[in-house]
């Protein structure tokens, strides 16, 4: 049994005993094209699940949901923080390859690249999974937020290939807080009190009614602010995990309300006899903030390159995926543009979205499916913070090499054997490490990717804009 699972709980030590058999459900017929809802959060931790060992949080719609699909505890976001994340799961592309590796834009002084105010934004010609789906005659509904558009809102979901957007704009979280007035762009404000997260999935369920009154397969992507901060929930909530212990009650509280809607979209499609033919994902944008949650046994926190920064949940089911299954095969942020195409029946152009594997075999239940190496490229020093530092990852197979360009210092893990990368290899395996850190600088080179020169801890950001150099 792997180790790993030792360290998430009984739970799932049980669900691997009693669901060590995959069942797979069929796909949908050639003429009924399945739907798809995906659901993001924002800066979930790891463990922050029932299913995932998390003994604090009542979760219990998600746990059942995984119970009855895929769980996944190798599962990786595209970068630590939202924005580069949420542009790979639309693109099928490594930050490395977009060049999209921050929230901001940066611009080019004195040859230094600095980071401005403006807002980073998908270009329009990046063909979405959206447009890639609306082609193969999806309906396509986006909710909640998107944060990939400049500060003038002009790449808006509607742009990039969604029929409907709501509560989509700029902002990277409810800056007035998550109960009415919100303040949001494409929401109108409800009654004084209303909570976010209550609202937007009603909105989805009504925009779910109008999909399913059409003869035509839709895609929701459900894209939810919580459980990012401001940390505001329900009185009744806060109290209930503060007697509980939680490190903060009001997150314990936010992660309740989150489940108990996605329970609501899960009930809906039971009521209308839909469930049947739909492909539900759940999984989060990035790791865990520290303020909010413990990442234990991971290393680090949102903005690290460190597995608390990047590993997140996944949970998929539906058609054509296996039924109580439990994978520790890693899997990437980039990987659902293709995996959602080929579950559609839509073929994927070469062209577009180059790094996305699709996870059809897997979710099939091949064990000996292997998505190949993954990367990280993140080159932004926060100013004046510790929050982040700048660094580019490759994992291939059980292996993790992290090289940070502050320092000019390489790291290099076992994850299987060191979850937590306490151990640095690098001294005991440099023919290891050599081969990780020539594969990844062969594909930051290949892509022109942004390289830092070293910039000092808690110091404003300073990298030139040259290519990449072994």
């Amino acid at each position: 049994m792997p180790r790993l699972y030792h360290l998430v709980g009984w739970s799932t030590f049980l669900w691997g005993v009693f669901f060590s058999a995959p069942f797979v459900q069929s796909y949908a017929s050639a003429d009924e094209p399945p739907n798809i809802l995906f659901i993001l959060v924002d800066d979930m931790g790891w463990r922050d699940l029932s299913c995932y060992g998390n003994e604090v949080f009542e979760t219990p719609n998600l746990d059942k949901l995984a119970r009855q699909g895929m769980r996944f505890t190798n599962a990786y976001a595209a970068c630590p923080i939202c924005g580069p994340s949420r542009a790979a799961i639309m693109t099928g592309k490594f930050p490395s390859t977009s060049g999209y590796v921050d929230n901001y834009v940066s611009e080019t002084k004195g040859g230094i690249l600095q980071r401005t105010q403006e807002r980073s934004h998908l270009e329009l010609e990046a063909v979405t999974i959206a447009e890639s789906l609306k082609a193969g005659g999806y309906q396509t509904g986006f909710l909640g937020k998107w944060h990939l558009t400049n500060n003038d809102e002009t790449h808006l979901p509607t742009d990039q290939g969604f029929d409907v957007n709501i509560a989509g704009g700029w902002k990277g979280h409810p800056h007035d807080g998550f109960f009415s007035p919100y303040k949001l762009a494409h929401l109108k404000d409800g009654p004084k009190g209303e909570y976010l997260t209550d609202r937007i999935t009603t909105e989805a369920i009504s925009v779910l009614e109008q999909f399913s009154k059409n003869d035509t397969p839709w895609f929701v992507y459900m894209s939810y602010y919580t459980v990012h901060a401001p940390f505001h929930t329900k009185p009744e909530k806060t109290k209930k995990y503060a007697a509980k212990k939680a490190r903060n009650p009001k997150y314990g509280g936010m992660m309740e309300s989150m489940d108990e809607n996605i329970g609501r979209m899960l009930s809906w499609l039971d009521q209308k006899g839909l469930r049947e033919n739909t492909i539900i994902f759940f999984t989060s944008d990035n790791g865990g903030y520290k303020p909010a949650t413990h990442n234990t046994p991971l290393r680090g926190h949102k903005g690290d390159l460190y597995e608390g920064g990047i590993r997140v949940s996944c949970i998929a089911e539906g058609p054509g995926v296996s039924k109580g299954v439990v994978s520790d095969t890693p899997i990437h942020g980039t990987d659902y543009y293709a995996t959602l195409l080929e579950l559609a029946g839509i073929e994927k152009k070469p062209e577009l979205a180059p790094d996305s594997v699709s996870l059809v075999p897997l979710l099939k239940g091949d064990t000996k499916f292997n998505r190949g190496p993954m990367f990280w490229h993140y080159p932004v020093a926060k100013p004046l913070t510790p929050l982040s530092k700048p660094g580019s990852v490759v994992r291939d197979g059980d292996w993790k090499y992290l090289y940070f360009y502050n320092d000019k210092r390489s790291e290099l893990y076992n994850l299987r054997d060191d979850i937590g990368e306490k151990n640095n290899l690098m001294v005991s395996m440099p023919e290891k490490a050599k081969e990780l850190k020539t594969r990844l600088d062969s594909v930051l080179k290949a892509n022109n990717a942004v390289i830092p020169d070293a910039v000092p801890a808690r110091s404003e950001s300073k990298v030139r804009n040259k290519k990449h150099q072994k």
